[in-house]
């Protein structure tokens, strides 16, 4: 019978390779810390490149001793490692009066990397250093982040983390009800589109007001391709920049494509060999009507103010929850009283205001609810019936000489979604 201890790691070969490990850890920690305290007088820094890589060294010796039979002498000499090194660092705070204890804390980091490393976690050890090094080398960019965030981004946070960390893993995985209903994958799909809305919240908070409205409209087509084209209309009907916000239209109506696409791939990944040839070409129409607006607004000075996008907000991923798991359970329903057809069209229909419900509602039913030509039928309705919406809208707040050209691209793609499902023989 064999283990996986320190002996076996010797006789492979891994035990030079997981040394090897970590030793670089510590040598490219201490690289970190010693540009960063570079100001300091040599011989002034409690841990410099040496210490660091001498504590990687030894933390990856000490993963060798806890596997075998040396792990109460291991242990002894972490912890008399990590004594010294913090009394090290209380020294230097009693004289200098520096209160940071993060250099601190990176050496005890690289002594567990070290051991994890000769452990036989390589992946871990490497994932861990990666992303120690990131935080060290991110402070000026964390400080300024923080110098920014408003109370606003700040609760916004803490509901994604709500969403994600409380909420998700306290849902049964589980098939529930008559239709099946099951609320950690309802749940998933909101965690989901939580994140990307999360994102292009804070996209726009970073680039909205410095960079304009187009890219603006790029990073609010992740939030809401419709909430981007009705602001985006009222301005041009103010005549506030109004090629930048035809553009704009355009553009968030392409994101919105794309997204649709990356949601597909992600909730109803059996569906992409169907969906994706229906909706590359309107994908490319879009693009190409968007960048041709894009250009045409190149020389024009846009107001370059923000759109009025809201914070996500936990009440929305209730609502967003309550209509996939509504459109789901009606689905359900019409499959048992009008087949698979009506099943389809009851979520083809709830995605005219949002295509993300839609996609997501798919996503939840339980497999072979509906045939692959359904499938794809009701994931593309969607997208054209959105499509559809947004150039009623234009129409209708931005006048038809300002929603000339961005309705002539919204139509143009609903008129080439609508030519290959035709040629697909794609049909109820």
């Amino acid at each position: 019978m064999t283990t996986t201890s320190a002996p076996a790691l010797v006789g492979s070969g891994g035990f030079l390779l997981g040394l090897s490990l970590a030793l670089a850890i510590g040598v490219l920690i201490g690289i970190e810390r010693g540009w960063t305290l570079r100001h300091e007088k040599p011989g002034a820094r409690v841990a410099g490149v040496r210490t660091f890589s001498l504590l990687g060294l030894l933390g990856g010796l000490l993963g060798l001793g806890v596997a075998g039979p040396l792990q109460g002498l291991s242990l002894v000499i972490a912890a008399g490692a990590i004594g010294a090194l913090l009394l090290g660092y209380v020294v230097d705070m009693r004289k200098n009066g520096n209160v940071s204890v993060t250099s601190a804390v990176a050496g005890v980091a690289t002594l567990a990397l070290g051991a994890t490393a000769t452990a036989g976690h390589l992946a871990v050890a490497s994932v861990g250093a990666g992303a120690t090094l990131a935080l060290l080398s991110s402070r000026d960019v964390l400080h300024r982040a923080l110098t920014y965030t408003s109370e606003a981004d700040l609760k916004a946070l803490i509901r994604l983390v709500l969403v994600v960390f409380v909420i998700l893993p306290l849902l049964p995985d589980a098939e529930l009800g008559p239709y099946a209903l099951n609320p950690r994958r309802l749940w998933f799909v909101v965690v989901i589109t939580g994140s990307i809305s999360f994102i292009g919240y804070v996209l726009i908070r970073w680039l909205g007001g410095r960079r304009g409205v187009l890219v603006t409209a790029l990073v609010g087509g992740l939030v809401s391709s419709t909430a981007v084209t009705l602001e985006s209309a009222r301005r041009i009907r103010a005549n506030s920049a109004p090629r930048a916000n035809q553009a704009a239209i355009a553009v968030a109506s392409t994101v919105m494509l794309a997204r649709a696409a990356c949601l597909v791939a992600v909730l109803v990944p059996t569906a992409v060999p169907r969906f994706l040839p229906m909706l590359m070409w309107g994908l490319a129409a879009s693009a190409v009507a968007a960048g041709a607006l894009v250009y045409r607004a190149r020389n024009e000075t846009s107001d370059r103010s923000a759109m009025a996008v809201k914070p996500p907000d936990l009440k929305l991923a209730f609502l967003f929850a309550g209509l996939v798991a509504l459109l789901t359970t009606a689905a359900g329903f019409a499959k048992s009283q009008f087949g698979e057809a009506g099943s389809s069209v009851v979520i083809a229909a709830g995605g005219l205001f949002d295509v993300d419900s839609a996609i997501a509602a798919i996503g939840t039913l339980p497999a072979g609810t509906l045939s692959a030509e359904l499938v794809a039928f009701t994931l593309i309705a969607p997208v054209v019936f959105n499509t559809t919406l947004k150039l009623g809208l234009t129409v209708a707040i931005a006048g038809r000489r300002g929603a000339l050209l961005p309705g002539a691209a919204l139509a143009g793609t609903a008129a080439v979604l609508l030519a290959t499902i035709a040629a697909t023989g794609l049909v109820l």
